[in-house]
């Protein structure tokens, strides 16, 4: 059986700031920032690999299926991942260089790099130089990772090629090596070599945990370099969030040009509330004077205060992360974001980016984490074969959650959504079955609904579906695993689902579209159907990603479109114009309206019907008018 297991994303856990490059009053040998696709006028490479070796373009068009890449403009990159072929000696070489002059020398580069190991293989970069034109190459430094390809970020990094002054044919390179291996791959940007003049400190970069729990002390972490020809002996380091100034002086240094000190600040940043934080940090009185180059003193971290809370449900002690930005109105909208089979509550929180989204339009956000299941995966129950022994009922977690939420964090009973991928995305349907008093709307990614739980499913409520599924999925079928043949439990196809609930609530086909090919070349468009009356609560929409695979669109995979965005501009709309009982009025000639009933025929008295639902009105002349009740009357 092969695993249902989420895609890896490479956003980062933890925030590495670094400068834009800019050395004022250095003479510069080497500038290039890969603005290009092409490799730049005069730089070369050596590869063995049959995919080109190292390629320009962004983030979109570099990354692959195993291997993302957190955005950085234009930059080049290697892909060990994408072509799993021969990159022990992908080789990015810049131009020639004469040195017979040179006293000094620094190079400085922005790198993305986990230096993971991986089924017995550790993927390796260094930096090289050959004295014979590339024949031989001789190591001068190996460029350090962090060792999980998952939490990979964009790191600042200064090599002292001072040792190679006086040649005349010196060629320098970036060596990229899978050591045999499967692997991910290296990203390079904004190189600059140069001749360090004067006194110069740069703070290199800021190495900082992206989330913070509420009430908890996080240490102000950097490295500074001497970018400088001059000793560095003392300096300042300065932090700020917004209110008191800390300032620590740091003496003893004795930097030479090249050498760099990491740094732990003697005052932490107190997470006392949630939201976002920005730490602006600096240094100054530099050796008891001025630095001569002030463009790169200043940097500032990003970080988020979130909650990682705990439950009890039933027996088992579950766990979320929950964030409430400091902006949302009282009695907001409440979206759950359910990771997939394996998955965690940090990774999607990570690559869905909802906590911008709950940012931006002011709705708190909570990730659910799944328990492991017997084979030791983190999983929400749907009832696949495979785990007929698992009891956890995750339906009731999440309705507790709910209910802690509203009873603590003026959350809004009404406006309570929740959207998830692939098998966080087969819990959405559930939710849609099993708990539709609760949940207004649901929008699986990459998701299915289990044909038991189809042919079982009886929502009092409606609740609008959105649905986002790649065609070329090779998990969740698309057309469907009807006979259960990979043994997840039978489930039909998505055009099949979306038809149960266009007929559950007696809705049809009101626009079809195609959105905009933005990112021609992610290999997938998107187009759309849309079932429902405008502004009810009984909407069901499909995204079919034509050429997608087992993705969350926006974060990887099909670009054209952010899955996470769309979800909630589909829960903001639902339900925006509503229809109340004592608004409807029987026309003459159907007579006076005789009985209420709900999907499975049980006679309602329509002065206590419930908002949301979806209602059928039989007149004194036989005609019946389906009616989806506002959930604001």
């Amino acid at each position: 059986m092969a695993l249902k297991f989420i895609f890896s994303c490479a956003i980062a856990a933890a925030i590495t700031c670094f400068p834009a490059t800019s050395i004022q009053a250095q003479n510069e040998l080497v500038s290039e920032a890969f603005d290009d696709a092409a490799l730049p006028d005069g730089w070369s490479q050596q590869t063995l690999s049959d995919d080109s070796g190292w390629i320009g373009g962004d983030d979109t068009g570099l990354q692959s299926d195993w291997w993302d890449i957190a955005p950085h403009g234009d930059f080049i990159a290697t892909n060990d991942d994408e072509c799993d072929c021969d990159k022990s000696a992908d080789y990015l070489i810049m131009p020639p260089l004469n040195l017979t002059a040179v006293e000094g020398l620094l190079l400085s580069f922005a790198s993305y790099f986990s230096g993971e190991l991986f089924e017995g293989s550790t993927e390796v970069a260094t930096i090289e130089y050959s004295l014979d034109e590339g024949v031989s190459w001789t190591v001068l430094q190996t460029v350090e990772g962090n060792g999980n390809s998952d939490n990979t970020v964009w790191e600042n990094v200064s090599v002292n090629l001072s040792s190679l002054a006086g040649n005349a044919n010196v060629l320098v390179a970036f060596r990229y090596n899978d050591d045999g291996g499967w692997m991910f791959g290296w990203g390079i940007d904004d190189v600059l070599l140069y001749e360090p003049q004067g006194l110069d400190a740069e703070l290199t970069s800021l190495s900082m945990a992206s989330n913070a729990n509420l009430g908890s002390e996080l240490d102000v972490v950097g490295l500074i370099t001497n970018a400088g020809a001059d000793l560095i002996q003392s300096l300042d380091v300065t932090w700020n969030s917004g209110g008191q100034d800390h300032v620590q002086g740091f003496s003893d240094l004795n930097l030479a040009m090249g050498e760099s000190f990491a740094f732990t600040h003697q005052d932490v940043f107190v997470a006392a509330t949630m939201g976002n934080n920005d730490i602006e940090v600096g240094i100054s009185n530099v050796n008891g004077t001025g630095d001569e180059n002030l463009e790169n003193n200043a940097l500032t971290a990003g970080v988020t205060v979130i909650e990682y809370g705990g439950i009890s449900s039933g027996t088992y002690e579950r766990e979320y992360i929950y964030y409430h930005p400091g902006n949302a109105p009282a009695n907001c909208p409440l979206v759950f974001v359910c990771h997939g089979y394996s998955g965690s509550a940090a990774g999607i929180m990570n690559y869905s980016d909802f906590n911008s989204l709950a940012d931006e339009f002011g709705f708190a956000v909570c990730y659910p984490q799944g328990i492991e299941d017997s084979d030791g995966y983190t999983f929400f129950n749907v009832g696949y074969d495979f785990q007929n022994n698992e009891t956890v009922d995750d339906v009731a977690f999440l309705e507790e959650l709910t209910d802690l939420f509203v009873a603590e964090n003026a959350v809004d009973p009404d406006k309570v959504f929740c959207t998830g991928m692939s098998n966080g995305g087969d819990l959405c349907y559930l939710l849609a079955c099993e708990a539709s008093e609760t949940f207004a709307g649901v929008a699986p990614v990459s998701g299915m609904i289990m044909q038991d739980i189809m042919d079982g499913c009886s929502p009092s409520e409606t609740v609008g579906i959105l649905e986002i599924h790649g065609t070329d999925d090779n998990v969740t079928y698309f057309n469907g695993d009807p006979q259960n043949q990979d043994n997840w439990g039978a489930y039909p196809s998505i055009p099949a689902t979306v038809d149960f609930w266009v007929d559950l609530y007696g809705i049809g086909l009101i626009e079809s579209g195609t959105f905009s090919d933005i990112a021609p070349n992610d290999g997938s468009t998107v187009v759309y159907d849309k079932y429902g009356l405008d502004g009810d609560c009984g909407e069901v929409w499909l995204y079919t990603v034509q050429g997608g695979g087992h993705d969350w669109p926006g974060s990887y995979g099909n670009m054209d479109i952010d899955s996470s965005r769309e979800a909630w501009l589909f829960f903001e709309q639902l339900c925006s114009e509503t229809i109340g009982v004592d608004d409807l009025e029987a026309p003459s000639e159907r007579g006076p309206l005789v009985q209420v009933v709900d999907v499975l025929g049980r006679t309602l008295d329509q002065t206590s019907a419930t908002p949301g639902a979806l209602l059928f009105y039989i007149y004194e002349n036989g005609a019946v008018e389906k009616v989806i009740l506002g959930r604001d009357q």
